[in-house]
């Protein structure tokens, strides 16, 4: 076999090492981790429906105490937490929130008596 055979087959061979090598690197790299992106609550109002004896905005404490922070979060409305900004009108929810505050954000609707029910906020899959 002649000296320049043998040096091309022995660069070819540490070629291919050298590739098999990177390709099972790549294989047997972790995948990266998922992004977890957090709530932030920017309104919530509880009556928004009654008219303008309730105030814009009177639940955003309520929400964001349960819900800034978290990357999601199940909150069970309550009238006997909030208030009752307009006795004798049925009242609705509706919040608004961003994750990691990028715009646009997310509305979240309750129609209706809202109090005992669950509102459900998730910045990994909003809606």
């Amino acid at each position: 076999m002649s000296p320049v055979l043998k040096i091309v087959g022995a660069i070819a061979l540490v070629l291919a090492s050298f590739v098999a090598t990177l390709a099972a690197l790549d294989y047997f790299r972790p995948a990266s981790a998922p992004v977890v992106r957090l709530i932030k609550v920017e309104d919530a109002t509880y009556g928004g429906n009654c008219g303008r004896r309730v105030g814009v905005g009177n639940a955003t404490q309520f929400l964001a105490k349960a819900c800034d922070g978290h990357p999601s979060c199940t909150v069970l409305i309550s009238v006997q937490e909030i208030g009752d900004p307009a006795q004798g009108c049925s009242k609705d929810f509706n919040a608004r929130f961003v994750c990691d505050g990028q715009q646009p954000g997310y509305n979240k609707y309750i129609k209706g008596e809202a109090n005992g029910s669950t509102l459900s906020l998730d910045c990994q899959f909003p809606e």
